[in-house]
């Protein structure tokens, strides 16, 4: 697994500004039987070995995963606006543009993986999921988030073949890199508000 922004590298070679997993973030899962790989908000990963997946749990974020059915390989991105940007939606203001690169950063460089890994525009399959809105939170984060991604996306030329956006609940999705496909798990329980509320918020704070 190829992580892109984060993470440690299992099949490929690894960059110097890359964290290492702990036992909480690449785990062996018991009910898929496979290796599974935890991305953090402004992480994404990258890879083709059968056996692995990739997992993330979301709120107002955005997860977008890329499959190319011919190669048989996968990268998954996990993208949240911070709140300095989404203040200014619909129009954004060209004194946030570094911070506009910074939180798409995760998607360039899943994109930029796949392409070194031989991904081919034509053959690639993209999905999004996420941008849950927030009892109270009268900004809706959650979909802003999925309106920038995806005009972001739309500006590279690129769409996005399926969706799963909005909502009140926490997403949990898990995506087999290898073989494109994607498992989406629905989490209504408060601690799951308030631990993935915890850690966008944590991250957007770390802007």
């Amino acid at each position: 697994m190829e992580y892109a922004t984060g993470g440690q590298n299992a099949n490929f070679q690894q960059s110097k500004d890359r964290r290492q997993l702990g036992d909480s973030d690449e785990y062996f899962n018991a009910q898929f039987a496979a290796k599974a790989y935890y991305l953090d908000p402004g992480e994404s990963g990258c890879g083709h070995t059968s056996g692995e997946m990739m997992v993330a749990t979301i709120g107002a974020g955005v997860v977008v995963t890329i499959h190319d059915k011919d190669l048989q390989i996968g990268g998954m991105a996990y993208l949240l606006i911070p709140d300095a940007v989404l203040e200014s939606f619909p129009n954004i203001n060209p004194l946030n543009s570094e911070l506009l690169t910074k939180a798409f950063k995760p998607l360039d460089d899943c994109i930029a993986l796949m392409k070194q890994m031989g991904a081919g525009k034509s053959r690639i399959k993209i999905r999004i999921m996420g941008g849950a809105s927030y009892e109270g939170d009268d900004s809706d984060r959650g979909t802003k988030n999925y309106i920038l991604v995806k005009q972001y996306l739309a500006d590279k030329g690129l769409m996005a073949m399926s969706e799963d956006i909005n909502g009140s609940y926490i997403r949990r999705v898990h995506f087999f890199p290898s073989s494109g496909h994607a498992v989406r798990r629905i989490l209504r329980r408060q601690s799951d508000f308030d631990i993935t509320q915890g850690q966008e918020r944590a991250f957007e704070e770390a802007f």
